[in-house]
């Protein structure tokens, strides 16, 4: 698997070529006969929603330092993604909730730079939430703002966020 375009092989860095297999171009390495993949990188999202508001945080460090974001990121080697989203979510903001209380809305793809990130993303009511907001872990900032300044773009929220905000509903 590559979680990126490559143009060497992993295994034994020669010059990767490309073989069609089931209809698409795949990287192959012809030392290795080798095929490999190239898959998206999974990450998890919590839309929290007060009325009119949705919880946002503020990453404090990496490429989206200073920009917002819903509460978000990866899942362990083996955690199940409704339990790394109350993670991520307990984290960064403070909040408490039930893997099982979490709703899912759907999934969002993200092209970057190094890797495509699947979001698999959740929405949960603030009302069902545990403890008080509070920036955590890698969260420079966390609180509720509203969705009209969302929509506006009065807020710089980083392009996967803005996937995963349309994909909770929150924005267009």
């Amino acid at each position: 698997m590559l979680a990126c375009d490559a143009n060497y092989c992993p295994d034994c860095g020669s010059e990767l070529g490309s073989v069609e297999v089931e209809g698409r171009d795949r990287a192959h390495c012809s030392s290795c006969d080798r095929t490999w993949w190239r898959q998206s990188v999974p990450t998890t999202s919590v839309t929290v929603r007060d009325d009119d508001r949705v919880l946002l945080i503020q990453r404090a460090s990496g490429r989206g330092a200073g920009r917002w974001d819903l509460p978000a990121g990866h899942p362990e080697y083996d955690e199940p993604a409704r339990e790394a989203a109350a993670r991520e979510l307990h984290e960064e903001t403070g909040l408490i909730v039930a893997p099982t209380a979490l709703t899912l809305v759907g999934t969002v793809l993200s092209e970057g730079p190094r890797a495509n990130y699947r979001s698999i993303n959740y929405h949960i009511d603030y009302s069902a939430t545990e403890g008080e907001v509070r920036a955590g872990s890698d969260a420079a900032d966390a609180r509720f703002i509203s969705v009209g300044a969302v929509r506006k773009g009065d807020v710089d929220v980083r392009k996967l966020g803005r996937l995963r905000l349309r994909d909770g509903g929150v924005i267009d």
